[in-house]
């Protein structure tokens, strides 16, 4: 959640005073066009742009060079008719580069963006006044929430032998080979190999050949998943099918299928299991550790990492889900489109820096993909509220900040903090951990004044298996593109 900085000041002490600017006599009107969306229509009277035209004739008078005269001798209206079409240009510039100015300090408009004036479209009259109209994207206006009042349940998780167990499991995978399975039909962890064919009311959207995945609760492809395919392919033998129930995300590259339920053909062609390696001494050196305790020590550590993970993901979406609750406000659909995939971007990045592995990040990504409309609509009514609390509660970013983020992240993936600012840097995510920092920093103060309650922690993880291929061939960003095409088409 950034901020955008102030305008740069010049402090004045003791006898100095700053110069009064002299304000333009303007006349505005404004109306609301969209939800965070204003319309300007801007009247700059003829007396100031007369009052400009001499202004400026005046300076440029004391420097111009006119044949005969010594620069600044020259009559004014020699210089006027010489160079009057040149001044013109500077004087619709200056104008209204003054007029937007004043009306944003008189107005409190709050822009997202500044806008793009066409100043070729802008016509500076002869002799009368200068207008123009221009639409703004506004900050939303709501009251700030009640936000120390509210009540929060914390989950904490004590870490157990079985806890550890299955995360060795877990870790020992990545050490595991694959060999044939030839009693018995699929079981939860098995890798199956299957012909895919997504289709709905008896037409093929999509078929994906001899694709390879992990037998888990949960199948997720690029813009949707299948739920419970436990129950559809558990036992499945090589030469059979199976049929399941696929639902369309919100980011499918076809948006006649957002929300759809589909069908799933699974045409089984081979199973294979795992074989886990043995955890003796010599396994034991290969990855770095003396004993087997050292080893379920280091994957303790693990674990209460991504307790602690969840732990402040559960409050910071209890604040939030309260905060949204009580302050109801809309946001224009331009600026949820643009954000879209920065959003996506600065999510991946946070489960990165949790500690997930790849597999784990790679599986939430498609989650996040496939609600991306959802997920930003929230992320930015999430960065306005926050912001707003930040404000009240005078919560600023200091150099010191960044520096200790960038430490921070150095130290959990293993970096020197030299090649973490620079990869951060190659990558345009500074804006976005500057933003993760003021959240942070938010949250933490929210949570300094209101009453937290511990409850256990609730192990709700689903294990999904996540496959590249989208239900309908085509690539996960031709959502955007299509989304693009038709908002450039109305």
């Amino acid at each position: 959640m950034t901020t955008k900085p102030e305008a740069e000041r010049t402090e004045l002490t003791g006898d100095q005073e700053s110069p009064a600017k002299r304000k333009l006599d303007l006349r505005v009107d404004i109306k609301d066009v969209g939800p965070c969306r204003k319309k300007l229509s801007v009247e700059i009277p003829t007396e100031e742009v007369r009052h400009k035209f001499q202004e400026t004739l005046q300076e440029l008078r004391r420097e111009a060079q006119v044949p005969g005269f010594r620069p600044g001798r020259a009559p004014r209206g020699l210089v006027e008719r010489r160079f009057r079409k040149e001044v013109a240009g500077q004087v619709k510039s200056a104008l209204l580069m003054e007029c937007m100015e004043q009306l944003d300090e008189d107005y409190k408009l709050n822009p997202i963006q500044q806008p793009q004036l066409d100043l070729d479209a802008i016509e500076l009259a002869e002799d009368g006044p200068l207008k123009f109209e221009v639409e703004l994207e506004v900050q939303p206006d709501f009251e700030l929430p009640d936000y120390k009042s509210l009540v929060l349940k914390r989950p904490v998780k004590t870490i157990r032998d079985a806890d550890i167990d299955a995360q060795l499991r877990a870790f020992l995978e990545r050490y595991a080979r694959l060999v044939p399975k030839t009693d018995g039909g699929a079981e939860l962890g098995d890798y199956i190999t299957a012909d895919l064919t997504f289709h709905k009311d008896g037409t093929v959207l999509n078929e994906v050949r001899e694709v390879s995945f992990r037998f888990q609760p949960e199948l997720r492809f690029q813009d949707g998943h299948v739920p419970g395919l436990a129950e559809v392919l558990r036992g499945v033998k090589p030469g059979q099918t199976r049929e399941a129930a696929a639902q369309i995300g919100s980011a499918s590259p076809d948006p006649a299928l957002r929300g759809q339920t589909i069908q799933v053909r699974f045409q089984v062609h081979d199973l294979k299991r795992l074989e886990l390696p043995e955890v003796n001494a010599e396994f034991l050196a290969s990855i770095g550790f003396d004993s087997r305790e050292e080893l379920r020590e280091a994957l303790r550590g693990v674990l209460e990492r991504r307790a602690e993970f969840l732990q402040r993901q559960a409050l910071r979406r209890q604040i939030l889900d309260q905060l949204i609750a009580a302050t109801p406000f809309d946001l224009p659909p331009e600026l949820v489109r643009r954000q879209e995939r920065s959003t996506l971007r600065r999510q991946v990045e946070e489960l990165r820096q949790s500690g997930l592995s790849d597999g784990e990040i790679r599986a939430r990504e498609a989650e996040l993909r496939a609600n991306a409309h959802e997920q930003t609509l929230r992320s930015l009514k999430e960065y306005f509220l926050l912001a707003r609390i930040a404000e009240a509660e005078g919560i600023a970013i200091d150099d010191n900040d960044f520096e200790d983020e960038i430490a921070a992240i150095a130290a959990r993936s293993d970096e020197s903090p030299r090649r973490v600012r620079a990869r951060i840097e190659k990558e345009g995510l500074t804006e976005g951990l500057l933003q993760q920092i003021l959240e942070r920093k938010t949250i933490d103060r929210i949570l300094s004044l209101v009453r937290v309650e511990d409850v256990a922690m609730t192990d709700d993880q689903t294990a999904v298996e996540t496959l590249d291929q989208t239900a309908t061939g085509a690539e996960p960003d031709a959502a955007e593109d299509q989304d693009s095409a038709e908002s450039a088409t109305k």
